[in-house]
Parts: C-alpha cells; structure tokens; sequence
C-alpha cells in the first residue's frame, strides 16, 4: 500500500508510526518528520468503531429497503457485530449525500454500445414459440 501525503503540511515525506486500535479496527498511524505531526490515513471512515466493510453493508441495505433494526440482526447473522439502530441512522445521516448519488447513478438509463447480449434466445417450432 502506498504511504499518504501528509494532511497537515502535504509533504510525501512520511514514517510507519504505531498502530491506532479501537474496539474493532486497526489502522496504520503515520508521522511527518517535517512538520512533526501524527495522523491515520483518510479513508472516509475515521473515529469510526466499526469497520468500513460493516459500515458500507449496512448502507447498501439500508438502500435496499431494509428497516435499522433487520439490518442490525443482518450484521449480527453474517458478520458477527450489532451496532445499534441509532449508529447505523447516524451513518445513514453521515453518508446520506453519498447515498442520494448513488441511488441517482443507479436510476440513470445504461448506456448502449455496439454490442448487446442477450439473455433469452425465442426458438420457433412448428406453430409454436418458446422462450430459452
């Protein structure tokens, strides 16, 4: 993995530095020998407790329809953590802008090239047609 620019003086110039833990995520902490600062790499996802592959998961649902709570037994069933309904709202409300963008990529008609698949064959026996 490439190492980060410093965020506070933007020097490329940086050292491993000790690991940040929490309840369930380790990061790769990073120290600037220029400005002398310490920092964790920014992936979006910083002071989170949980891990961003949970957080991610419980977005997706939550925009397939899901309520908080069967998203809560979801993770709990699949991926063996339970945040509560209140965090996964507060990442709902966190990464709401995101959401909508997505949501309104999905909805954009697809675009067509000059190649189309096509999923059923019609093969026409006698009198009848049947779909394949």
């Amino acid at each position: 993995m490439e190492r980060p620019d410093c965020p506070h003086c933007g020097s490329s110039w940086v050292n491993k530095a000790r690991e940040v833990k929490n309840k369930y995520v380790t990061k790769q902490g990073y120290k600037c020998p220029e400005c002398g600062r310490f920092f964790v790499e920014r992936d979006g996802f910083e002071g989170k407790t949980y891990p961003k592959e949970v957080i991610v998961e419980a977005l997706h649902l939550y925009v397939e329809g899901l309520s908080l709570s069967k998203i809560r037994i979801h993770l709990k069933q699949h991926r063996g953590y339970s945040p509560s309904d209140r965090s996964i709202l507060n990442w709902v409300r966190e990464y709401s802008e995101l959401l909508e963008r997505f949501e309104q990529e999905q909805m954009e008609d697809p675009e067509i090239g000059r190649k189309i698949h096509l999923d059923e064959v019609v093969v026409k026996v006698g009198k009848k047609s049947t779909t394949r």
